[in-house]
């Protein structure tokens, strides 16, 4: 009898210690769901803001392009004067 109660004790310190493990596994699985929702949050926050910068480098290159100030100026003129050449041509065909 002395054996069985030894035993039973035995097991019954086994599931105690199981018990508690599981609360702290829990626990940390908790924690880490909480850690995982919050780089998810940063993930999409720096996604936006990755978007909104590509669309400021787009329009500031194209305002680089299109000042006159940092380009050739002769160079522009010539390519206005490209491109009404280009439209008069189209003009014409269009009349005939």
């Amino acid at each position: 009898m002395q054996n069985l109660s030894t035993r039973l004790y035995e097991i019954r310190i086994k599931v105690e210690k199981l018990v508690n493990e599981n609360q702290l596994l829990k626990n940390e699985n908790e924690s880490m769901r909480d850690r995982i929702e919050g780089l998810e949050r940063t993930v999409e926050l720096q996604k936006n803001t990755l978007s909104e910068l590509t669309e400021q480098n787009k329009l500031i290159k194209l305002a680089k392009n299109l000042n006159p100030e940092d380009s050739n100026t002769e160079e522009i003129k010539n390519k206005v004067n490209e491109l009404i050449r280009e439209i008069d041509r189209c003009i014409d065909l269009l009349n005939e």
